[in-house]
């Protein structure tokens, strides 16, 4: 009898359990790839066309001029979808030599700061060789643990992306891929990172998952879910620009939010060329055990006539299992950049 029990609980164990603790670390890498689909550099992202058309755009009164005058607004979402610059800026920002500071400040759920972490260097390029050199830091708080880790998960993928302790092989221009990864992990990381520099694209909206089908904010199924917007503005008081907005629909239910992955999505393209200059991510999941809250704003800028990432902001919530939940800010200013063919 008392082995029969056994035998039962075991099989309830592996019925109930096991699935749940698949899903924990599920979800803890779904998380890794939304961490680093905010800020990966090097690794080469296709570019596609989008068959869907967006079937409503609001038009501002200056735009509305603008189409009268021939301006076309198909063509202009087009630009949108298939932009490159964004992520060949990324590109150029290891590729060219220059100075940075960074900022990353831990809080508790409270909104207390409890860590602080500066940072200024430089990247360094030799014979297309990058080394990222530290040539100034100082902490503050609860950082780092006793054995001088870090305590948090956040500034890891930071260090990751922006602070490698070992050297690069860095190039100007982005490999095409010409066959998708047959590595499943690999993958999945790339269809990930595709939502910052290709916003709906097509490889994101053929994709089985459902969690990637959120991230094609083009897709016709998910344009019930947003108001998209074209204005003019001009970016830092200076340069004139075109702006395209996806914001999430104020009247969504509760229900129909959770189907929103991507809350706002701003980007501002400069109107002499089309190159985006700013662009701002707002993204929130909330599933199951996993909360995630996160604002990344990107402010680039022209050196040598050369587009970079001056200014990047991340600010970030996200709570999953086996973790502390973690609060954080980081700032990365990226100057003195050294031209080079």
């Amino acid at each position: 009898m008392m082995k029969l029990f056994i035998e039962n609980r075991i099989r309830l164990t592996n019925y109930y359990l096991l699935p749940l603790v698949g899903s924990f670390f599920l979800y803890f890498y779904r998380m890794n790839i939304i961490f680093k689909t905010f800020f990966i550099l090097l690794i080469s992202i296709n570019t596609y066309a989008q068959d869907g058309i967006v079937r409503s755009i609001f038009l501002d009164s200056v735009m509305i001029s603008s189409v009268k005058e021939g301006f076309s607004v198909e063509e202009f979402v087009h630009y949108v979808k298939s932009d490159t610059s964004f992520y060949q800026g990324f590109k150029n920002l290891r590729y060219y030599q220059h100075d940075y500071d960074s900022e990353l400040t831990i809080y508790n759920p409270k909104k207390e700061q409890i860590g602080f972490l500066y940072r200024s260097g430089k990247y360094e390029i030799e014979d297309n060789i990058l080394t990222v050199r530290i040539d100034s830091s100082y902490d503050d708080g609860k950082i780092y643990n006793r054995r001088g880790k870090y305590k948090y998960y956040t500034p890891e993928f930071f260090d990751y992306v922006f602070f490698p302790k070992d050297t690069l092989t860095v190039s100007k221009y982005s490999k095409r891929d010409s066959k998708e990864s047959d590595n499943k992990d690999e993958q999945n990381e790339n269809d990930a990172k595709v939502i910052v520099f290709n916003p709906g694209s097509i490889k994101v909206e053929k994709s089985t998952g459902n969690s990637k089908k959120k991230l094609a904010i083009f897709d016709i199924s998910m344009q019930k879910y947003y108001d998209y917007k074209i204005s003019q503005d001009f970016y830092k008081d200076s340069i004139e620009c075109y702006v395209f907005t996806c914001v999430m629909k104020d009247s969504l239910s509760s229900k129909d939010k959770d189907d929103v992955l991507i809350r706002e999505l701003v980007s501002y393209f400069d109107k002499d060329n089309f190159k985006i200059l700013y662009r701002k991510y707002a993204m929130q999941y909330d599933y199951w055990v996993v909360d995630l809250e996160v604002t990344v704003e990107v402010e680039m800028g022209y050196s040598n006539n050369v587009l970079v990432p001056q200014y990047i902001y991340y600010n970030g919530y996200w709570d999953i299992p086996f973790k502390k939940a973690e609060v954080a800010t980081f700032k990365l200013w990226n100057k003195n950049f050294i031209y080079r063919d």
